[in-house]
């Protein structure tokens, strides 16, 4: 066979194979196609009256029309909080439920996806050893899922397998109050992720007013250390600056401020404390959540209560301290979770009353918000993760 044949028979082979799209369909690229995973109540609790459907995937876009609903899974009672896997397409989703709950209740469900169809199927349900498990996380590696539960004031360690399902769970309980006997008459844990650039794992309890370090261990949780805030502040969550890997920055609940603190292996000391509400304004601040950007120039903080703003604040990058630079109405109530898209670019904020996921176009290089988001209905929406 010559050589001009030869080529012209390997380039009908090629044409053929491109060809080929009804005999041999291809799995779908969504690569590009940016995701919202989103974790909604589902019913009545003490503090909400859920009505969404659970837990949804939805394909988004820069603006609230491009927001679609691509595949649900409602198998799941107030999925509060979510997380994604690092090595799987799974979502890792804890049940919310009380005490007073009928069984099963406080689970956490491990539920996989397909990115290619949006659809969402359960593959495992396992006790939170807890009641009202309000936060989850995974380590970088996958190895090991972490929850907070919030009711009974204790902290969980699962193994991960290979398949991305759970290994049974180790509890580790806190001890503690705070003077707030109305939120702080026991522990309450609120928060649980492994610090982002070492292997530390973190855990915030609102009740005893204190941020515990801790090691990951085959036999669970091992303290290594702990931090107070100040008295009856009620801590909630966190973030470590992404530059200057020993400052960490806590929001704290029932006192509405951000207290910035230099936290090394042995040695601790606090840097400031931020008031968010307006200094001439009265009122139960209720802060909500904390976000950092990937530059560490900027946070951003949801305030609850009577205030229900959001509030941008600009980190000093040689002292590392807190200056306020705006202030923004959520647009409407209860802005519980806040969260940064992938490029940035837009701030999610989660109305868990009002029905909606207010999007935020953001300024990258001021931080600062446009006044005037788009509104995204989603019924209840309580957390929200982009992949």
């Amino acid at each position: 066979m010559n050589i001009c044949l030869k080529l012209i028979l390997s380039g009908f082979i090629i044409i053929q194979l491109a060809c080929q799209s009804n005999d041999t369909p291809m799995k779908k690229d969504t690569s590009t196609t940016p995701m919202a995973i989103i974790g909604t109540y589902t019913q009545k609790e003490g503090h909400v009256d859920g009505k969404g459907f659970g837990v949804g995937i939805y394909k988004i876009g820069p603006t609230a029309q491009d927001w679609k609903l691509q595949g649900k899974f409602s198998n799941i009672i107030n999925p509060s909080y979510i997380c994604l896997s690092p090595k799987h397409s799974i979502i890792y989703a804890v049940s919310e439920q009380g005490g007073n709950a009928p069984a099963p209740k406080s689970v956490v469900k491990v539920l996989s996806y397909d990115p290619a169809d949006y659809s969402i199927k359960e593959l495992q349900s396992v006790s939170a050893l807890g009641d009202a498990p309000c936060y989850i996380s995974t380590d970088r590696s996958g190895k090991y899922l972490f929850i907070a539960n919030y009711g009974t004031g204790n902290v969980v360690q699962y193994q991960i397998k290979a398949d991305g399902t759970l290994h049974p769970g180790i509890a580790t309980q806190h001890d503690g109050d705070g003077p707030n006997q109305n939120r702080q008459e026991g522990p309450h844990a609120h928060y649980i992720h492994q610090h982002p650039q070492t292997e530390e794992i973190y855990a915030v309890d609102l009740g005893s007013d204190q941020v515990i370090r801790y090691a990951a261990t085959e036999e669970g949780l091992t303290s290594t250390g702990s931090i107070y805030v100040e008295p009856g502040s009620g801590c909630r969550h966190l973030v470590w600056h992404p530059i200057h890997h020993n400052i960490v920055y806590i929001i704290n609940e029932l006192s509405g401020t951000i207290e910035a603190w230099n936290w090394e292996k042995d040695t601790s000391n606090r840097i400031q404390i931020l008031f968010l509400s307006p200094a001439d304004k009265a009122g139960n601040p209720g802060g909500g959540a904390i976000e950092i950007s990937k530059d560490g120039k900027f946070i951003y903080a949801s305030i609850r209560g009577d205030f229900n703003e959001l509030i941008v604040i600009k980190i000093d990058p040689a002292t590392h301290q807190l200056s306020i630079i705006q202030r923004v109405s959520a647009g409407g109530s209860a802005p519980r979770h806040i969260g940064l898209n992938i490029k940035e670019d837009y701030l999610s904020v989660s109305l868990q009353d009002d029905g909606k996921i207010m999007w935020f176009k953001r300024d990258l290089e001021t931080g600062k918000l446009e006044e005037t988001p788009q509104e995204v209905p989603v019924a209840s929406p309580v957390c929200v993760q982009f992949e």
